[in-house]
């Protein structure tokens, strides 16, 4: 009941636009609520995975461990803690963070398994590291060359490399590093690893961590006739979408004005009507050959109080106008190149990861209309056209402020993400069909 209730005292605190009175009331609170994000990356499970074998794996701070179940073959078993292994203090670099960004020292920040079986995280600090997945050992690691090159996200695993190919983007240059049957790290191109530079931008304000992209690579085209692509948006302060050959450059091929590498099929800037500051700290979100991309970044800078992630996330939108921005870009698998097929400045998503729903047909955010501060939605807007087709209501209460997650969608159309005071569930066929609705 704590979050419950600290969720209607802040929402008090939103509601009078009282600033000053709600980072007083979070700095008062005895589960820090002001550093939460910091405390999650830090203390909690930003990034886990499950194993086949039914276990949940996570990282925080410099640690991993791994939860059973007592009886693998009964999901409603009970938990139990199965290995804990602290990452050496040697693969980390707290310099280097505290120049970089506005952490206090280096951490594990990102997770996953490589298609041939191996646990792999990364560093902020710029390191690339695998585990054996039953003992959680280090095996091997990776670092980068630049004096301040960064990962600011977690990375992509894929199938390609024999099933080794690790696809992570620093805030300098975008990597596909191989791990292979022992895993060891490869950064050469007889293993099948390469590298790209890319635009590097502006250090910019929160949400975003540091200069670079703000994105988590995606993997984009799977069929035997689409391209095959890892995609990101740059840290320019107008970003643009950058999709890679994430495998074999194509025969013929020749580097396309204006990029910083071969390396890269297409660039193309994003396009929100009237702000010249588009940059996102999430996920290029895809489904096909459909791209989907928000703004996170005010055009004004206007300074808060604190500077806090967590305090910042709650008041935009809110207390304040939010970011602008969201767009759709579709790839042409013939001509090797994005197009924008819209562009709205009438949305604001501030820091939930967006998701593309494949069956409605429409890029989902967590939100505000620019004309309904402080009434919060789900915006679900069509592909091909950007119209709204989708709102679902959530008002002023600030528990449904999902604060960096991401939504998602199970196999009856209910929502689920994590928020600002919990884990929220959604029951979409309990909600009213409005006309808007009614009409898709």
């Amino acid at each position: 009941m704590q979050r419950v209730e600290q969720s209607r005292a802040v929402q008090k605190f939103l509601d009078a636009k009282d600033e000053k009175g709600l980072l007083d009331y979070m700095k008062a609170q005895p589960n820090r609520m002001l550093t939460a994000a910091s405390d999650q990356a830090l203390n909690g499970s930003v990034y886990a995975l499950l194993t086949r074998e039914d276990a949940f794996v996570g990282c925080n701070g410099r640690q991993i461990f791994r939860i059973d179940q007592a009886d693998p073959k009964r999901a409603d078993s009970a938990m139990k803690l199965g290995r804990v292994s602290a990452i050496p203090v040697g693969l980390f670099d707290n310099e280097k963070v505290k120049r970089g960004t506005r952490f206090p020292g280096d951490m594990l920040f990102g997770m996953s398994m490589s298609y041939n079986g191996f646990v792999v995280v990364n560093t902020l600090g710029g390191k690339i590291i695998t585990l054996n997945r039953d003992t959680l050992e280090v095996i091997d690691s990776y670092t980068v060359a630049g004096d301040d090159e960064l990962f600011l996200n977690s990375f992509a695993t894929g199938p390609e490399a024999n099933g080794g190919a690790i696809y992570v983007a620093s805030n300098t240059t975008m990597y596909r590093l191989v791990v292979d049957k022992d895993g060891k790290i490869h950064d050469d191109e007889a293993s099948g690893a390469w590298k790209a530079g890319y635009e590097r931008g502006i250090r910019m304000p929160a949400p975003k961590l540091a200069d670079g992209t703000g994105a988590t690579p995606t993997l984009m085209g799977f069929g035997p006739d689409e391209d095959k692509l890892v995609v990101i948006t740059d840290g320019a302060k107008n970003m643009s979408m950058v999709a890679f050959w994430r495998d074999q450059i194509p025969a013929g091929w020749k580097q396309k004005p204006g990029t910083a590498s071969p390396r890269i099929a297409d660039q193309r800037k994003v396009e929100i009507p009237g702000t010249d500051t588009v940059q996102s700290e999430q996920s290029v979100a895809v489904y096909g050959d459909y791209a989907f991309v928000v703004n996170n970044i005010r055009s004004a800078d206007e300074k808060t109080l604190d500077p806090s992630p967590y305090y910042v996330s709650t008041l935009l939108g809110a207390t304040r106008p939010g970011p602008l921005g969201a767009a759709s870009f579709r790839w042409n698998s013939q001509t090797h190149e994005w197009k924008q097929l819209w562009g709205r400045n009438d949305v604001s998503s501030i820091s939930v990861v967006p998701m593309i729903s494949g069956e409605g047909h429409m890029a989902l955010i967590d939100g505000y209309f620019n004309n309904a501060w402080n009434d919060r939605h789900h915006i679900g807007m069509d592909l091909d056209t950007g119209k709204t087709v989708l709102t679902i209501r959530e008002g002023s209460d600030p528990i449904y402020n999902g604060m960096y997650a991401p939504i998602k969608v199970d196999t009856n159309g209910n929502i689920f993400y994590g928020t600002a005071f919990g884990l929220l569930h959604l029951d979409t066929s309990k909600m009213k069909q409005d006309q808007l609705s009614a009409k898709r």
